[in-house]
């Protein structure tokens, strides 16, 4: 199943997607130190990492929240972009989504605010986010 970080109208792509705490993140930068989330077609930035989740001394993972829930962000391959995401909501409801389309070997998987080298007319490669489990608590 692939779902663009689904919110009440699933056709919109716009990064108010279906969980927490993205609302006021700003549009990534190519020079930003921060991790980078791909939605839509847009790239925003979460800011620095702030968890080592695995243990091996690198920080990959933000966790932002807002009045619905936590979400943790995590960039699992070490390029920059967040390529994991857990959403877990006051009303008990999770989600978990995989990136289902990084360029692999390509800084940020790929994922720029910038258009698509080759066309100026080109829009930024969309996410696609596969949803990897979800229900209630």
């Amino acid at each position: 199943m692939t779902d663009p970080f689904p919110g009440s109208d699933p056709t919109d792509f716009s990064a108010r997607p279906d969980v927490c705490g993205l609302d006021g993140a700003p549009l990534a930068e190519a020079s930003s130190l921060g991790l980078h989330v791909p939605v839509g077609d847009g790239v925003l930035d979460l800011g620095s990492p702030e968890a080592d989740l695995d243990g091996d001394g690198f920080m990959e993972a933000v966790t932002r929240g807002d009045g619905r829930g936590l979400t943790v962000y995590t960039d699992v391959d070490g390029d920059g972009t967040v390529d994991h995401v857990s959403t877990v909501r006051f009303d008990g409801s999770y989600d978990s989504w995989r990136l289902a389309n990084p360029a692999e070997g390509v800084p940020f998987g790929g994922f720029t605010n910038e258009a698509r080298a080759g066309s100026p007319d080109s829009s930024p490669t969309p996410a696609r986010w596969e949803r990897i489990d979800h229900g209630h608590i």
